[in-house]
């Protein structure tokens, strides 16, 4: 169980001016609405971070800058060690709706989320806005967000990147009839999007834990994030669960969040084995909703293939680790990496 930190004693600064040493804008007066309020329009974000403090500090700024106030803000921290929570305390961020979350351990964003999640949950909250620490809503995200709950249980923005905001952060699956996924098309800058759109909405997809937006309704139904999962394809595998459900899942067009693009490559073999490991696992779990038939067999051989050209380590041993761990998330099994590097005869692959 995590620790709740309240920041105590006097603000360092006012909320509405700048803090020394960071490029934010002041913050204007956004007349928050006193927690326990109207709940049924009622917002908790929840942000999970780990050793990016300045990135949380710039997250939390555009969260709190927005044109429609959060009721809370939950900030779960996966036991960073480059003082995060002294920075958000001296910088008055512990202040008003913000509560930080320290976990004894790190848990990845899967595990971050999973806690995150239950606690809004909990706490009663009807929406729940879930986020990275590197990335940043648009000062009108959550506003355009909630224009669309009457329609969506599951509302994602458009994603957009810092450098380039006409591109997307990461492609889109096209859907096709049958709710199946278009082999091989996919979605790549906001033009593309809107021509794709109808009323304003994409239906069928969204980039989860970029700014989506989650209505109570969907965790008490499916529960929350999978928290062995870890790290990568945690989001989609929530979003392929909230689909398998039934729920409405979409993106809203006028709904802008920002985050930078980063590639797989440049990870770490711990990383990668998590994304290729959850990948299987997604594929063994949801192909029936994302495939058509004819593609499902043949789709384990297809990522393969892709994802090992981004391989960062060629030694036997993880490459044994990989197909291990790989071979298990087929059966509906999550190994974690650790336990994948134990060696095994090559007859049990």
């Amino acid at each position: 169980m995590g620790r709740l930190f309240r920041r105590r004693g006097p603000v360092p600064f006012a909320m509405g001016q700048q803090p020394a040493g960071l490029r934010f804008r002041p913050l204007p007066e956004l007349g928050l609405r006193p927690y326990g309020g109207d709940w049924m329009d009622s917002v908790a974000a929840i942000v999970v971070t780990y050793n990016r403090k300045e990135l949380l500090g710039s997250c939390l700024h555009a969260i709190l800058a927005q044109t429609r106030s959060c009721d809370r803000v939950f900030v779960i921290d996966n036991a960073s060690t480059d003082g995060t929570q002294d920075f958000l305390f001296e910088h008055g961020f512990l202040d008003g709706p913000v509560e930080l979350v320290t976990l004894p351990q790190n848990t990845g964003s899967a595990g971050g989320f999973h806690e995150g999640m239950r606690r809004a949950h909990e706490a009663g909250f009807e929406w729940l806005w879930l986020m990275d620490d590197d990335g940043r809503p648009a000062p009108t995200c959550l506003e355009h967000l909630l224009s669309g709950h009457a329609t969506l249980d599951v509302i994602g923005p458009v994603v957009v990147r810092d450098d380039d905001p006409s591109r997307l952060t990461w492609k889109l699956r096209k859907a096709g009839r049958g709710g199946w996924f278009v082999p091989f098309r996919s979605i790549r800058d906001y033009r593309e999007l809107l021509e794709e759109a109808r009323d304003g909405v994409y239906l069928g997809f969204a980039t989860l834990f970029n700014g989506v937006l989650i209505n109570r309704r969907v965790p008490e139904a499916i529960g929350y994030v999978l928290a062995d999962l870890f790290i990568w394809g945690d989001e989609n595998e929530y979003m392929l669960r909230c689909k398998a459900a039934s729920f409405r899942v979409g993106m809203r067009v006028d709904a802008f969040h920002i985050h930078p693009f980063v590639r797989p490559r440049h990870s770490s073999r711990w990383k990668f084995y998590y994304l290729y490991r959850n990948t299987m696992y997604m594929h063994w779990k949801y192909a029936r909703i994302t495939q058509p038939p004819w593609l499902r067999p043949l789709y384990p051989l297809y990522m393969t293939a892709r994802l090992l050209t981004d391989l960062p380590s060629l030694s036997p041993p993880y490459l044994l680790a990989l197909l291990r761990g790989a071979r298990r998330a087929l059966g509906g099994k999550l190994v974690g990496f650790d336990q994948a590097q134990v060696a095994v005869p090559v007859r049990s692959l």
